[in-house]
């Protein structure tokens, strides 16, 4: 591999084994991510200079890669180098992202065989969050799901997901939560929770949903305190009947929805707040390694 010197803590970018600045990366114009979005990707965060949760991010990688036939990407040469580049890139508290596609072809939608998958990785700084969507909860509206129907593939067509992204963002929202024939499936960037009479509801695994990684971390926590956990379907009148809502993901870990549209929530309630506690608790314990 091509490094540079390391001089200090700066975000680097990894282009199949090369790696420069951000700015600096080049892929080729007829690569298929490019051309279809044909690829997928994964983000891990750090904390304290610790990739969160690895394993768990690179079984997804894996299955996701599978799904799209991309069987030649390995996933254990792409882990080592995303821990090489973070490490080399000396931040703390970072956001790692892997995006691989089929590589660079003459444009055709034919599937090649004998394709080289383009392997790309950045790390850089995580943003800081804003204290108060922890303390006091986030604003969401409802929006109609937009997206393909396999949104259990963490893809580069991010197209849908942006476009409700955009809408709550000119309505003042942190997030949309995406509604599919009068069932509620997740959020356009985030997994959906809600709590209704001490029970902690999310929607079952499948093709509308992305199986995310708090997700599941949170689902063990809740099982950890003792809570009774369903992961089934629900309406999105259950949703806006319900005595909580909270959302995760892997930038925030959870956060508690005070608004829907214009429907208000306590929030934080007091289970998302427990959750909350015992998920940073495991952060801080590196409790993030699969369990039976």
């Amino acid at each position: 591999m091509d490094f540079p010197e390391r001089s200090g803590v700066r975000e680097l970018t990894y282009v199949n084994g090369v790696v420069t600045a951000p700015e600096d990366a080049r892929v080729a114009v007829d690569d298929r991510g490019l051309q279809f979005g044909d690829g997928v990707y994964e983000v891990i965060r750090s904390y304290g200079g610790r990739l969160w949760a690895p394993e768990r991010h690179f079984a997804r990688l894996r299955r996701s890669l599978r799904e799209l036939w991309l069987d030649d990407a390995d996933v254990g040469d792409i882990a080592a180098a995303a821990l090489d580049l973070h490490a080399r890139s000396g931040i703390s508290d970072a956001l790692i992202y892997i995006q691989v596609t089929r590589g660079a072809k003459p444009r055709d939608y034919s599937v090649s065989p004998d394709a080289r998958p383009t392997v790309v990785i950045t790390a850089r700084q995580m943003p800081a969050l804003r204290v108060e969507r922890r303390e006091t909860g986030v604003r969401v509206i409802l929006l109609p799901d937009p997206r393909w129907a396999r949104v259990d593939i963490k893809s580069l067509n991010l197209l849908g997901n942006m476009m409700a992204k955009k809408q709550a963002s000119e309505a003042g929202a942190f997030e949309a939560v995406l509604q599919r024939n009068g069932l509620a499936t997740e959020g356009a960037s985030t997994s959906l929770f809600i709590v209704a009479n001490g029970v902690v509801i999310t929607r079952e695994e499948g093709p509308h949903i992305l199986s995310g990684v708090t997700r599941a971390l949170v689902i063990e926590c809740a099982r950890e305190l003792g809570l009774c956990v369903e992961e089934r379907p629900f309406t999105v009148e259950e949703l806006l009947a319900a005595d909580e809502l909270f959302l995760t993901g892997t930038s925030f870990g959870v956060y508690g929805v005070a608004l829907v549209d214009d429907h208000e929530f306590a929030a934080p309630g007091p289970i998302t707040r427990r959750l909350d506690a015992l998920y940073h608790q495991w952060v801080k314990e590196e409790r993030d390694a699969p369990r039976n």
